[in-house]
């Protein structure tokens, strides 16, 4: 093992390594986290990796379109620095911020005369740069600029929240979207916020991702005014938190004519019944957590709820929001696919591009058997209509981000056949009329929301008079039956409500044949939203802290939960499983654990992305390497600094050893002994969070 360990310093990084999981640091970007599980497709890291392959590959301009320009200028400091590169950056109104002799100046046509005067391999980050595109001077001298950036291995990275690439550029000028800060970043973000403001405050991991996902779509400094606010005042970190900075995404969807943002008021406990609709939500809900993510488990799509009017189906979207903590946005489909507006196809583009933007959300589409009244795909619809629903249909199959969709309807048989398909929705709910217990729920429900008492009255005695009534008519009945008391200067009383009962004529009266239809349709296509038979559960789920009961095998005793979803072949959410268990995780240990179900020696190993001499571990296989690297860089696991003094003698590598990261670059392979754990070390996770793989040397 020492001979071959001899070999270190021709340790090459492998150039197959994901950059996607490395990370960036430099002056000013010490602090600046790390991406974990990001929805969108592309990420700021994936976007810094983008950058740097394009600079190193010669291109000369670079437009960068931006709202966050002090994030993204430290971001790019830091890249500098990693490619061991210059930056001068340029403004109208302070100039370059490391001017040559004789050119510090505030117009950009002599400013970009100067570029030649400064060394090669030097990046030029120009902000505000569409307000000077009118000079057909600036235009042409960037042109004739292009050879020399290239050869001298020079770029202009031209900053701003605008897209304004003159025609003459359109060839020779890469535009690149930078993203919005992804749910580590906004996790950091609300750290900080917490040790300088709200010290008092103690979050766990789940209120902290919880808070984060609420605020993805942001800006950074939005976000940072977002917790602010939701924070002022607080003792604990509760639901109404979490409502107050869903809310701050309202801005986003303004001006947008066909999406309507509502609060999260409403809850799931003021859903009355519809316990298999309540069950499979809080199932799905848990399928959005970063574990759901880590273990590769995908977005849930939505849901369809089909049923009699007035029993619950828009009160179930605003309750399902509420569960999720995302915010609620509700498209007019039907203004939508309408072809006369002319512009619908690119409207729809522009609502779904805004509904990933804001994510993680919920799409509501009420009542979306109207907007689909007379489309029929067989019988030649209009031809906008027909691609705007094909659109539609293949966004809803294929969409990645965590958008939520959830559509109500009332009459099933205006819809088109090709919705209903498995793979655009999760699942197919009927909402029917309520039973028995769920009309006495729902009269509780709305007595208490008016301030009555619900166990001053016979329930039961309510629900058997309002058989076949929906929820919105018991909602009619208790309202009315309060409005007549006040009116009359008396207390409500049962009688009350019975009198206003009698007065009411229900829909299952009116329409009886309507529900008779819509229930044989959904008998055989559809999962009740109330389960027939009420399951009792014979005993509470324990949660124990890293075990969980299994019955193949293990007679009954508590397994491990790392060692369940090892043998079933979960090996990257069995790491992460295994860092929570035992905490202060030993690399050796871990390697030798895992050793039983999938292979970890190898030609591989892990070292500091800053300075590749610093070595975290050796000998490990590459699909082991991987799992790690990618922890690390998404802040699932982090390396935590210790001593030698805590391997066992010999179950190390054998190099010198580090006791603190050095300023300088390490000018020899040294080993820096790590133990893994769920969260950062004191003093933060910068400066161990960019970690690279590498091929340990040969002969």
């Amino acid at each position: 093992m020492s001979s071959a360990l001899s070999q270190l310093p021709k340790i090459e990084v492998d150039v197959r390594e994901n950059p996607a999981h490395s990370r960036r640091s430099g002056a000013g970007c010490s602090r600046l986290p790390v991406p974990r599980l990001e929805f969108r497709t592309v990420t700021t890291i994936q976007t810094l990796d983008d950058l740097q392959l394009r600079i190193r590959s010669g291109y000369p301009v670079l437009w960068l379109r931006t709202y966050e320009e002090d994030r993204w200028e430290l971001l790019l400091a830091g890249l500098a620095e990693e490619m061991e590169y210059g930056i001068v950056t340029w403004s109208m109104t302070e100039g370059a911020s490391l001017a040559v002799d004789g050119c510090d100046t505030t117009e950009l046509d002599e400013f970009l005369q100067s570029i030649h005067q400064y060394p090669a391999e030097h990046l030029f980050l120009l902000k505000d740069v569409h307000r000077n595109l009118d000079d057909p001077q600036v235009i042409r001298r960037v042109r004739d600029m292009l050879p020399h950036l290239v050869e001298r291995r020079q770029s202009l990275l031209c900053i701003g929240a605008v897209e304004h690439i003159p025609i003459e550029w359109k060839k020779d000028v890469t535009l690149i979207e930078l993203p919005l800060p992804s749910l580590d970043e906004m996790r950091e973000e609300l750290g900080q916020l917490l040790v300088s403001q709200f010290g008092h405050l103690t979050l766990d991991n789940r209120q902290e991702e919880h808070m984060a996902k609420a605020v993805l779509g942001l800006t950074a400094r939005e976000a940072r005014k977002a917790f602010a606010r939701s924070l002022q005042g607080r003792e604990v970190v509760d639901d109404a938190v979490y409502v107050a900075l869903v809310s701050e995404k309202r801005q986003m969807v303004q001006g947008a004519d066909l999406l309507e943002f509502f609060d999260l008021e409403e809850g799931i406990e003021d859903i009355g019944g519809l316990e298999g609709l309540k069950e499979w939500m809080h199932q799905r809900a848990e399928a959005f957590s970063a574990d759901a993510r880590a273990r590769g488990i995908s977005y849930p799509k939505g849901l369809l709820l089909a049923g009699v009017q007035g029993c619950g189906k828009s009160l179930s979207a605003k309750a399902i929001a509420r569960v999720l903590g995302f915010p609620l946005i509700r498209m007019d489909l039907a203004n939508l696919l309408d072809s006369s507006r002319g512009v619908s196809e690119q409207n729809l583009r522009e609502v779904l591009r805004l509904m990933e933007t804001i994510s993680p959300s919920v799409l509501w589409l009420e009542e979306i058997d109207k907007a689909f009244a007379g489309f029929d795909s067989e019988a030649g619809s209009d031809a906008t209509v027909a691609r705007l629903v094909g659109r539609f249909l293949t966004w809803l199959q294929e969409h990645t981000a965590p958008v939520f969709v959830v559509a109500t309807a009332n009459n099933i048989s205006r819809l088109p056949p090709e919705l209903l398909r498995r793979g655009r929705f999760d699942e197919l709910f009927f909402v029917d009329l309520p039973n028995y217990y769920e009309r006495q729920t729902i009269f509780a429900i709305h007595l208490k929301k008016r301030g009555w008492n619900p166990e001053k009255f016979s329930l039961g005695r309510l629900s058997d008079a309002t058989e076949a009534y929906s929820g919105a008519e018991i909602e009619t009945i208790v309202n009315s039956a309060i409005i007549e008391t006040y009116s009359q200067g008396k207390m409500l009383t049962e009688d009350d409500l019975m009198t206003q009962q009698e007065l009411l004529v229900p829909l299952s009266k009116t329409m009886e044949d309507q529900i008779f239809n819509l229930r044989e349709w959904a008998r055989t296509r559809c999962r009740p939203a109330t389960p027939d038979s009420r399951v009792l559960k014979v005993m509470e789920e324990e949660e124990r802290r890293g075990e969980t009961e299994t019955a193949d095998g293990s007679r009954g005793k508590p397994q491990l939960k790392w060692i369940e979803l090892a043998e079933h072949g979960q090996f990257a959410a069995a790491v992460v499983e295994y860092v929570r268990f035992y905490d202060n995780t030993r690399l050796d240990k871990l390697l030798a654990d895992f050793e039983k179900y999938t292979p970890t020696a190898g030609e591989f190993g892990l070292v500091l992305k800053s300075n590749t001499k610093v070595v975290v571990w050796t000998r490990i296989s590459q699909q082991f390497a991987d799992w790690l690297l990618d922890f690390i860089a998404k802040k699932l696991i982090f390396l935590n600094p210790t001593t030698a003094a805590d391997f066992p003698a010999g179950n190390h590598p054998a190099l010198p050893v580090l006791t603190d990261l050095p300023e300088g670059k390490v000018d020899k392979p040294h080993w820096m002994p790590f133990k893994l754990r769920l969260v950062p070390p004191p003093g933060g996770s910068a400066n161990y969070s960019r970690v690279s793989r590498i091929r340990l040397g040969r002969g």
